[in-house]
């Protein structure tokens, strides 16, 4: 169940990793499909295994060759441990989707914050409608 768990955790911070790239930028975080930061070229479905794919292409663009931060796996990695650290402490719970869910935002806000220093109103909306539901 812990890899599961891991996997679901890098996968949600592969989707961090976009909402921190986007957000400051006020663009959308659904459209368009991700791209190369450097050549804009689309990326396809096995450029966008997390953590996996960084390493089969050794942190560069497959199409232009550019590198590509490695901020972006170690984002995917951290939400990963996180996720099984509070799988361990509350199984497969409300309390385990509710902190999952928080430590995801706060680590989005953390990263905009420390490059951009905003914090975008959408994640603080997002914690809020969260902590209300909860």
């Amino acid at each position: 169940m812990y890899i599961v768990i891991f996997i679901i955790g890098i996968l949600v911070g592969s989707f961090l990793n976009v909402c921190i790239y986007r957000m400051p930028r006020e663009g959308s975080i659904v459209f368009p499909s991700s791209h190369c930061p450097h050549c804009s070229h689309p990326l396809l479905w096995y450029d966008l295994i997390p953590i996996l794919s960084f390493v089969m292409l050794k942190g560069r663009c497959r199409y232009c060759k550019g590198v590509i931060s490695p901020l972006y796996p170690t984002i995917e990695f951290i939400n990963g441990i996180i996720y099984i650290i509070i799988f361990y402490f509350y199984g497969l719970s409300l309390e385990f989707v509710f902190y999952s869910l928080l430590i995801s935002a706060l680590l989005t806000i953390t990263l905009i914050d420390l490059k951009h220093k905003i914090i975008p109103d959408g994640i603080l909306l997002s914690i809020f409608i969260i902590t209300i539901l909860y």
